[in-house]
């Protein structure tokens, strides 16, 4: 149920729930022990000027016997009042006037001693008591003349006062407990969420991410509590991403200062060196000069290779995809590398397909792929030739695998899923210059994956560089 459907119910039931019981305890006690009661007080209510308070007066005084109570009342209630007991005298207080305006307000019914009635009229009350068994009769008069206490209450008042002090305590017991009862249940579905709420968001303005908040509850306080969670849950990724990150960064500027830092040393010692007259001979003027180009080169292909990783990382790169026959390809490539690479002792072998597999693919960028995997052989290898193979073959999960192979040292286990990170060389104190910028795999990768494809490394005799393109549709298994 909804919290708003919540808040509803609980408004209706506040006013509902009191009335009802109100109404049922009322009916209880008019239907029970009350009757007798709640019909004299409805006739209260027709008693302008307490003829009914004095007859009942009357009516009591002749089951109890208690002149000193009733005259007491009756003064109150502003009556004089007569009763006889077989015809004698018992009590008096009425006087001449009294009866002559009870006489004058109702007439011969004065002298009628047989009946029961109230009568007003004039502005004078009489009342005629009459109990024929015991040969009692009481008979008080109220005249403009006699005077009624102030503040006395008369039986109306009594009874009124009563029944709706009753009342409204009944009503005020009921939305007293109906109060306690709905903040009880708004407390227990709401307020305690918010509390949880409160105290996770105090948590998470503190850094700590590692809890966990959970509701079963189907309303939207349920759906809020978990909402909140996922956003946590958001908010830790992107912190645990943002502190890779920074840890990457701080790398790669490590990277960079350290790879600019060996060549340019390198040449401010053969610039001293020639101005210093170290270099006295053309031989040695020759050679400076040699290493000192060397460094610079070094320096464009660093430069090169940054340039080209943020074009790629950053998603500038603008891929001229087409299909391509890959056996093709990697045939006519390999051969020409070969020629390339010939100076630098590598020996490229290849194993392809006899048939034709087409992929999407850039060749310019698969060119610099394969490039920078040669590059990356040389550069670690620990003899003076390196044989590579090219070997490419189809998947059944409609893609095809290129396996790039040298005979190289290899890379430890677990540093195999860490050579694709920029200026990752598996050594960590980075003291051998010759050992490249550290990019190339990096490029790789973002390369191939711009691709639709993916690269892992394995080692197999050497180091093994696993890429996967997706072939064309409809190329599957020789379609």
């Amino acid at each position: 149920m909804s919290i708003q459907k919540r808040l509803i119910l609980s408004n209706i039931f506040m006013i509902i729930i009191p009335v009802v019981i109100a109404g049922i305890t009322l009916a209880m006690f008019i239907m029970g022990p009350g009757a007798q009661s709640w019909e004299t007080m409805a006739n209260l209510f027709r008693d302008e000027n307490g003829a009914f308070t004095a007859q009942s007066l009357m009516q009591t005084l002749d089951l109890r016997g208690d002149f000193d109570a009733t005259l007491k009342e009756m003064t109150a209630a502003g009556y004089h009042f007569e009763v006889t007991v077989n015809g004698e005298i018992q009590f008096s207080n009425l006087t001449d006037s009294d009866v002559a305006a009870a006489r004058k307000a109702i007439g011969s019914m004065y002298d009628d001693y047989s009946s029961n009635y109230a009568v007003t009229e004039r502005k004078t009350s009489v009342v005629r008591y009459n109990n024929a068994e015991d040969n009692y009769m009481a008979t008080a008069v109220h005249t403009r003349d006699i005077p009624r206490s102030r503040g006395t209450s008369s039986y109306m008042e009594r009874y009124i006062a009563l029944y709706i002090g009753f009342l409204l305590l009944i009503i005020v017991g009921s939305v007293t407990l109906m109060n306690i009862a709905m903040s009880w249940w708004i407390s227990r579905n709401i307020l305690k969420p918010l509390k949880q709420l409160s105290t996770s968001s105090n948590l998470i303005r503190e850094g700590h991410l590692d809890f966990e908040l959970t509701s079963d509850k189907k309303d939207e306080m349920g759906e809020m509590i978990r909402g909140f969670d996922e956003m946590r849950r958001h908010l830790k990724t992107s912190v645990e991403e943002r502190m890779e990150y920074e840890q990457y960064r701080k790398e790669l500027i490590n990277g960079i200062s350290h790879d600019l830092r060996t060549p340019l040393t390198s040449i401010r010692g053969y610039v001293e060196g020639l101005r210093d007259g170290i270099a006295n001979t053309p031989e040695k003027k020759a050679q400076y000069y040699e290493a000192i180009e060397t460094s610079v080169r070094g320096l464009e292909d660093l430069v090169d290779n940054l340039t080209n990783f943020s074009r790629v990382e950053m998603g500038q790169s603008h891929l001229a995809m087409q299909p391509t026959d890959l056996t093709d390809y990697l045939r006519k490539g390999a051969a020409a590398l070969q020629e390339e690479y010939t100076k630098d002792c590598v020996s490229i072998r290849t194993v392809l397909p006899e048939k034709a597999v087409t992929v999407m693919m850039d060749k310019k960028e698969m060119d610099r792929v394969l490039r920078n995997l040669l590059d990356n052989t040389i550069k670690y290898r620990t003899r003076g030739t390196s044989n590579v193979t090219i070997a490419a073959a189809e998947k059944e999960n409609g893609r095809v695998e290129i396996r790039f192979c040298d005979d190289g040292p290899g890379v430890r286990e677990e540093d195999l899923d860490k050579i694709f990170a920029c200026f990752y060389r598996g050594d960590e104190a980075r003291t051998s210059p010759g050992s490249g910028s550290g990019i190339g795999l990096a490029v790789v990768k973002q390369l191939i994956c711009q691709q639709g494809g993916s690269v892992h490394a394995e080692n197999d005799g050497g180091l093994v560089i696993v890429m996967e393109l997706p072939l064309l549709e409809g190329e599957e298994h020789g379609a």
